[in-house]
């Protein structure tokens, strides 16, 4: 698949997802997080993103209805006060927010564990464009490639 149909596509997914969620899946994940912080925006309700903060630095959840089965791999790094991997922002799903925990710990520590995430993701790089990134992302971590973990 071409990448900006991808993108146009994990776009659409996350957008029908959102609609069909009452939105009270982000804020039970919220609470489940160390640490968790939950960030209204009204971005973050169209999308059905979530933003929290564990142990001081930002990361983003969603619950997804379908996911897409691509991989993305990378160190974590923590850039700006955001959870980054291989400069890539992830937005995990609800059922894997230990491993972002986890994930910051390993960068806070020093350590570079190599992550391997399932899913499906747009980057500016590959033909998205900048409005296709969800604001509540972009306003809390600025970046070019969003990934959308898979369960």
């Amino acid at each position: 698949m071409k990448n900006s149909s991808m993108a146009a596509l994990l776009v659409a997914l996350v957008l029908i997802a959102a609609a069909c969620s009452d939105g009270s899946d982000t804020e039970e994940s919220a609470s489940l997080a160390p640490n968790a912080a939950e960030l209204s925006d009204a971005d973050g309700d169209r999308t059905g993103i979530g933003a929290f903060q564990i142990d001081g630095v930002w990361a983003f959840q969603h619950q997804p209805e379908v996911a897409m089965d691509a991989l993305h791999s990378g160190t974590p790094e923590i850039v700006n006060g955001c959870l980054v991997i291989d400069n890539t922002i992830v937005v995990w799903h609800f059922d894997r927010i230990d491993e972002a925990a986890e994930a910051i710990a390993a960068a806070k520590a020093g350590e570079s564990p190599q992550l391997l995430i399932g899913g499906g993701g747009i980057s500016v790089d590959e033909g998205a464009t900048p409005d296709q990134i969800p604001t509540i992302i972009t306003d809390l971590c600025p970046t070019s490639a969003v990934w959308f973990g898979a369960p």
